[in-house]
């Protein structure tokens, strides 16, 4: 059996004061120089919700034929738009709700399924997998997603008419909670 080695009372203690002194330099650097310490009330910088204003023509996105498509040219009806990969999980168990919402909605919305930065063929092969049928996409260097203030994948935002941002929603959702929020946010399938 090998002998395990045994560290003297030194470098227990060295190792304890440098540890001391680390989380100490930490609480230095990470306090705000305030007088609340660490105790001060936090307020977030950024803040998410549907207020935001998208120049939809700012953005495109490009299809699997490398033809560039101005967000904007879906204008005109309520449009879902949804970001996914072919590595996160959660997309994959959504986008056969999605599909089945799509197909019951039929023309009262626009399904849009952007791929995230991901490699055309493993994006190509997920759709393919999942059977999803409506219009599918490359996001590839993830304006649309940013755009649109997307935050992990999954990221659902829901446009009205003009283009605007009605709501966002991250991660998964099933079928009943798509239909709903859409009922609820966009007036469709109610």
């Amino acid at each position: 059996m090998p002998e395990v080695p045994r560290f003297g009372w030194r470098v227990l203690l060295a190792s304890t004061a440098l540890a001391a002194i680390a989380a100490a330099a930490t609480y230095v650097v990470l306090d705000d120089g305030g007088e609340g310490g660490a105790d001060a009330t936090v307020t977030p910088t950024i803040e998410l919700g549907p207020d935001v204003e998208v120049d939809p023509d700012a953005v495109a996105f490009t299809d699997f034929d490398d033809q560039q498509v101005a967000l904007a040219s879906l204008r005109g009806g309520p449009v879902v738009v949804n970001f996914f990969a072919s590595t996160c999980a959660p997309c994959v168990t959504e986008m056969p709700a999605f599909e089945e919402v799509h197909r019951e909605l039929g023309d009262e919305v626009t399904f849009l399924g952007l791929a995230v930065q991901d490699r055309r063929d493993a994006a190509l092969e997920l759709v393919e997998r999942t059977g999803v049928t409506y219009r599918t996409a490359q996001d590839r260097d993830g304006a649309v997603f940013t755009a649109l203030e997307g935050i992990l994948l999954p990221t659902t935002v829901l446009l009205d008419a003009d283009g605007a941002v009605v709501d966002r929603h991250a991660g998964a959702l099933d079928a009943d909670e798509l239909r709903a929020w859409l009922a609820d946010e966009l007036g469709v399938g109610a």
